[in-house]
């Protein structure tokens, strides 16, 4: 996609976290705490807009779908991001988005992503226990 929102976010993010740089053609996926996230640039349609899918593992349990859609019918105000199920790995993933802009840099979303995580967790616990 190449916008520059875009790869400035990728410069820094690496600048911060010390990762080789990625194309901003390419989505990236990272780990952090033992999770899997991905980070998709929103394309031509939203050059601002970054992506964010947090792989929340695999459960086996029918009867949470009906909790995860209630879970979603009520987000989190300070982060409206809902829960989705993956449809290759079948993995619960809770997806949000960012705009990148000069106010919300890079350098700080590694550990923004670390809150994020614990809060989707957090989410997905108190939906599986409903």
């Amino acid at each position: 996609m190449g916008n520059e929102h875009y790869a400035r976010f990728i410069a820094d993010w690496c600048a911060a976290t010390g990762m080789p740089a990625w194309s901003a053609a390419e989505d990236k996926h990272v780990e952090i705490d033992d999770t899997v996230v991905g980070l998709v640039s929103g394309g031509p349609d939203e050059p601002q807009a970054l992506h964010i899918y947090i792989d929340l593992g695999r459960y086996e349990a029918d009867e949470m779908y009906p909790n995860l859609l209630e879970a979603n019918l009520s987000p989190d105000p300070g982060e409206p991001g809902c829960f989705a199920l993956h449809p290759l790995t079948r993995s619960v993933v809770y997806r949000t988005t960012r705009q990148l802009n000069d106010a919300h840099g890079a350098a700080l979303l590694p550990v923004q992503l670390q809150a994020l995580i614990a809060s989707a967790r957090h989410r997905l616990d108190a939906a599986l226990a409903h």
